[in-house]
């Protein structure tokens, strides 16, 4: 808890020496502050790097095809383009196939989840 609200909160020498138990010795309290305000900038910049940033979808397309097998099953061929836009914007295509099967429970995930997100709007 120390750790986190010296990453994430501005606090000052006097904020951390507070958030300490009346039962740690006040030298102990003192070396603690000493270390955490020490490498209080350190652990800010690595958390700033290790920000993750999910990729959003730029479009969508798909096409009807059959699978190279014997039984000729159609699949859809479902390709996305994504655009990262973390560091700097960069973009990435993403293809792949479903059979009916699996998009059948694909949809079924994703109707789940539209209708979660309407109810939250809701309340």
């Amino acid at each position: 808890m120390l750790m986190r609200k010296c990453v994430y909160e501005n606090i000052s020498k006097d904020d951390i020496q507070k958030l300490f138990p009346s039962e740690v010795l006040p030298e102990l309290q003192r070396l603690l502050t000493l270390l955490l305000q020490k490498f209080q900038r350190e652990w800010r910049a690595d958390v700033h790097m290790d920000k993750v940033s999910l990729p959003r979808l730029k479009t969508m397309t798909w096409n009807l095809a059959t699978q190279d097998s014997e039984v000729r099953e159609p699949v859809a061929v479902i390709n996305l383009k994504l655009q990262n836009d973390m560091q700097c914007p960069q973009e990435s295509d993403l293809s792949f196939q479903l059979a009916k099967e699996t998009l059948d429970t694909m949809l079924k995930s994703v109707y789940s989840i539209r209708d979660q997100l309407s109810n939250m709007g809701e309340t």
